[in-house]
């Protein structure tokens, strides 16, 4: 089985491209003609320079994974696909996790593969359209449910910087 993406996850990467050429393109752009003072400038790069950064490691690395799930190993490609994979037998996954992370539109269920006390995979209801079904699988491959874990926003962004 492998995982399918919603339309969220392509305008996501899309959003992260175009964050990136116009950050750089405003920044070269204002270094060359000097209108807008440079501490501000600083200060608003710094900004979308951070919001960039959190999509990119935060969400695109970490969360718009693919995944596919075979009788006796799940690969996992981080970037929509594109990075490298890493292939994770069954009898090395401790367990999973299940998060539920609220939002305006309601509630998403993220589900963490474990191994030991490190998460190296997220799963998630809202950039998998198959999520359900990806879940299924895991459960059939004998990976029992550890637990279910609070969302934390702080725990998020450590994720983003930690290897999986």
């Amino acid at each position: 089985m492998k995982s399918k993406f919603k339309y969220s996850a392509y305008l996501l990467a899309l959003a992260t491209i175009s964050l990136a050429v116009i950050l750089l393109s405003l920044f070269i752009q204002n270094i060359s003609s000097n209108k807008f003072p440079l501490g501000p400038l600083i200060l608003i790069s710094a900004f979308f320079a951070f919001i960039w950064i959190w999509l990119f490691f935060g969400e695109l690395r970490t969360k718009v994974i693919y995944v596919e799930i075979q009788g006796d190993y799940i690969k996992v490609k981080h970037y929509l696909g594109l990075g490298s994979s890493k292939i994770f037998y069954p009898e090395d996954i401790t367990g999973f996790k299940i998060s539920i992370l609220p939002s305006k539109g309601g509630s998403y269920e993220y589900l963490y593969l474990m191994r030991g006390n490190r998460k190296i995979a997220k799963l998630s209801e809202f950039y998998h359209s198959n999520y359900n079904e990806l879940k299924s699988n895991i459960v059939s491959l004998g990976i029992k449910r550890l637990s279910t874990e609070v969302f934390s926003n702080w725990q998020e962004l450590k994720d983003m910087f930690s290897k999986t």
